[in-house]
């Protein structure tokens, strides 16, 4: 079986450098960054598995004997991670979620309340909305300032790059060492 995680890191580091293809297409650095967001869903869940030691994609995920006793390979994983990190945030860290989030629950909290207590009158049901849509808000939208934050500090131009041409780097090494 080969290892996925070098194909994941050759291709996630193509996509990390689509602000490099924004002069020769914008199409391309378009393309390139929808599809990074996929590539970096595949390489969050392949790392967490490799992380965790979960076997979910054993087949996959097996990380091959030796590849941690290069001492310039031993930080592939932590590069996958950011790597992973920087495709998912890139395109959502525009997106207010946590106010949508937020209304949903408060809804399904007042529901829940008057299926369960179904003698309730409707300004206490409206109360229980707030109250729930309020914390939900709170707790939220302080993930998604951190998203954002991360996201826009991964997301320049430049740091993206080096991390998407040493993510190329290190697939392509991992690739020729452990074909």
């Amino acid at each position: 079986m080969p290892f996925a995680a070098a194909y994941f890191l050759i291709a996630g580091g193509v996509c990390a450098c689509s602000p490099l293809f924004k002069r020769v297409s914008s199409r391309l650095s378009r393309f390139l960054s929808g599809m990074g967001f996929f590539v970096g869903v595949g390489i969050v869940v392949l790392a967490a598995d490799i992380t965790l030691n979960l076997k979910l994609l054993e087949g996959y995920s097996a990380p091959p004997a030796g590849l941690d006793d290069r001492q310039y390979l031993r930080f592939w994983l932590p590069l996958m991670l950011v790597l992973g990190v920087l495709l998912f945030s890139r395109p959502i860290r525009n997106l207010r979620w946590a106010s949508l989030v937020a209304v949903a629950a408060g809804l399904l909290t007042a529901y829940y309340v008057k299926v369960f207590l179904p003698s309730l009158t409707a300004p206490i049901l409206v109360v229980a909305f707030l109250i729930a849509t309020v914390a939900v808000y709170a707790l939220l939208r302080f993930v998604e300032d951190l998203v954002e934050f991360v996201g826009t500090v991964l997301a320049f131009p430049p740091v993206a790059a080096i991390i998407g041409l040493v993510s190329v780097y290190f697939g392509i090494v991992i690739v020729a060492i452990f074909p």
